[in-house]
């Protein structure tokens, strides 16, 4: 098969379209992130700043709707534009939906917004297409290299492929509990077997086997789990396919119009640079393409049983007792509430903590936050 017989032109329409409903079924299946009342606290960007229930839902529904004018290529660059405003706005009234796919996406969104839509320059689509690719690519590169560490291989990677034990005995389990050793080096090869023109017939099919074996995984057969992501993992197979895939009709471009645009800086920067700080935490995780990596930074909060009493019953379901001292874990409270992994900053759960000694009335003696920062991937290890 020789692949997608289609011109850049017309797969950067579709990349527009799939990022508009990879969007729409992100942001409905996490709904209590955007809109309604949770008991997770928001974590605004500038204190003070939000917008109480219900009124929220106007923010969800106008999301809707720039959402269905972008699907229907209702004066593209304007509404690109409304929505990327939109979209900061759900970031500044809470960090919590910073999440990887919101990020991504967006940032496609930006790279569209300075094209213009016109199919009489080749020079200059053929720009923002090469653009995406540099962008897809980086994310396999990243997401490889963050696992390169033990709580990936000994914890994260056997828990992710549990829901396989109703196939294979405890033996096997254990044989494939050690594929956790391929999958760093598979994600990073990916990369450039997209990159490189004449490794995509191996590329693409592997995309297909990652996305294809991480949605089973995910979906009611496997753990259930962040159903926000599966979409996300269906339109990432997609941009392989419109990226990658077959042959373009277009032949002639000049390397130094790509150099020419402002936009090249900001992938390059964004996408290929700040996420190696993020390698000495020098950079947000959630904008690294940690996917699944084990080595995100983590918090518990202790808690005296003065605080635990003063609970509302709702929240105390999240908390446990160990060796009769109570603790509560934000990242599973605000996976299970918000169906979405917590935001890993220190300041996220500094906000929980800050919150709960408002609930319970009590101090932050009562109300202890124990926070462990990520590994640096090249640090020394005790």
């Amino acid at each position: 098969m020789s692949g997608l017989q289609l011109s850049i032109f017309n797969r950067l329409k579709l990349i527009k379209s799939v990022v508009a409903i990879g969007l729409l079924f992100s942001i409905l299946s996490s709904y209590n992130l955007w809109a309604g009342q949770r008991w997770l606290p928001a974590c605004p960007i500038i204190n003070g700043f939000e917008i109480p229930v219900p009124y929220d839902y106007a923010l969800l529904l106008l999301e809707v709707i720039l959402l269905f004018f972008l699907l229907t290529g209702f004066k593209t660059r304007l509404t690109i534009f409304l929505i990327l405003v939109l979209n900061l706005v759900f970031i500044l009234l809470d960090q919590n939906r910073l999440q990887p796919w919101f990020f991504i996406y967006n940032s496609i969104l930006f790279i569209l917004f300075f094209y213009n839509w016109r199919i009489d320059n080749v020079n200059n689509y053929n720009s923002f297409f090469i653009l995406l690719q540099l962008c897809f690519s980086a994310i396999y590169f990243y997401s490889g290299l963050q696992k390169f560490n033990p709580a990936f291989i000994n914890e994260t990677y056997p828990s992710f492929i549990k829901p396989l034990n109703v196939f294979f005995s405890e033996r096997q389990m254990l044989v494939l509990n050690k594929t956790g050793y391929v999958i760093p080096i598979y994600e990073m090869v990916l990369c450039f077997a997209l990159l490189i023109k004449s490794f995509r017939f191996i590329g693409i099919p592997m995309v297909l086997i990652l996305h294809l074996g991480t949605i089973f995984l995910m979906s009611p057969f496997g753990s259930n789990s962040n159903t926000a992501a599966w979409s996300w993992n269906f339109v990432m197979i997609g941009f392989a396919l419109l990226l990658f895939s077959g042959k373009t009709t277009e032949r002639f471009f000049s390397v130094s119009n790509l150099f020419q645009k402002p936009v090249f800086y900001f992938v390059f920067i964004l996408f290929w640079i700040m996420p190696a700080s993020n390698l000495f935490n020098k950079w947000e995780t959630n904008l690294s393409f940690s996917f699944y990596s084990g080595n995100n930074n983590n918090g518990k909060i202790h808690l005296s049983k003065q605080a635990h009493d003063a609970l509302p019953l709702y929240i105390r379901y999240y908390t446990s007792n160990n060796g009769g001292e109570w603790s509560l874990d934000p990242k599973t409270w605000c996976l299970q509430e918000l169906n979405t992994p917590l935001y890993p900053e220190k300041r996220v759960f500094e906000k929980i903590q800050s919150n709960l000694v408002n609930i319970t009335g009590t101090t932050a003696n009562d109300v202890k936050l124990v926070y462990i920062e990520k590994q640096k991937i090249f640090e020394a290890r005790p």
